[in-house]
């Protein structure tokens, strides 16, 4: 019986550039652990060479490839030691999509390819008094932020008190103020007006998290004169999106 030869199966043109992108531009971690302080967080360590000498500040991300193509998440590490080649991101994974998964599914071991770090939000020149505005998006931001500005003071929209706290413990945001989310924003006159309170004359705004709620929280800001210099704002997603970076 006469045979058919099968034609070789090459690389198709994606592949190869998901994998010339990865080689050319990315960093090469490892995962050395995870922790779930709550089921819906994950704190993941990460190490490699490539991470040594990087510069980085507070504020800045990297994007982590996921499995198959050059589809990213961002995350903004809570501490990052260029000396040891060493970093810790938090990854918040509420609800179903590729990002949580990825979290949810991530063991020490693992290699992973990654974007930066590199600049997201400019934290330079702050007041004395820094007020942070967020959501369970932002608690990365803060605790990065808490190692140069002790002082800083917290306001968080979240879907649960209780587990929020818990892990905000865990990053030593204990003194953080937290509103129960609702889905009208009714909380948000409560938000503002602990925003309020938690502010001096001189003091720097940094609004991240639901777009609604910091377009809403800027607005009321900027009416009533509040802050020193321009407000610092990033949006970390919106309803109906899966991110904003």
């Amino acid at each position: 019986m006469q045979q058919t030869a099968v034609p070789a199966l090459r690389p198709s043109g994606a592949g190869l550039l998901e994998r010339a992108v990865t080689r050319l531009l990315m960093r090469t971690v490892r995962i050395d652990s995870v922790q779930a302080p709550d089921p819906d967080f994950r704190l993941i360590a990460m190490q490699g060479e490539a991470l040594k000498g990087c510069d980085w500040s507070p504020g800045d991300k990297v994007q982590l490839k996921l499995d198959g193509g050059l589809q990213t998440r961002t995350y903004t590490p809570i501490e990052f030691d260029p000396v040891a080649g060493r970093m810790r991101i938090l990854a918040y994974c509420h609800g179903a999509g590729p990002g949580s998964d990825w979290a949810r599914g991530a063991a020490a071991g693992q290699v992973r390819s990654l974007f930066g770090p590199r600049s997201s939000l400019n934290l330079q020149n702050l007041a004395s008094c820094t007020v942070v505005f967020g959501d369970e998006t932002s608690f990365a931001l803060a605790a990065a932020l808490m190692r140069e500005e002790p002082g800083l003071r917290c306001v968080f929209e979240v879907g649960s008190v209780p587990r929020a706290r818990r892990v905000l413990d865990e990053l030593g945001l204990d003194a953080a103020r937290l509103i129960e989310r609702r889905g009208d924003d009714a909380h948000l006159d409560e938000t503002l007006e602990t925003i309020r309170r938690s502010a001096e004359i001189r003091t720097s705004f940094v609004l991240t998290g639901r777009a609604p709620a910091i377009q809403r929280i800027a607005r009321a800001l900027k009416a009533q004169g509040l802050g020193t210099g321009p407000l610092r704002i990033k949006p970390y997603w919106a309803p109906g999106r899966t991110g904003l970076d």
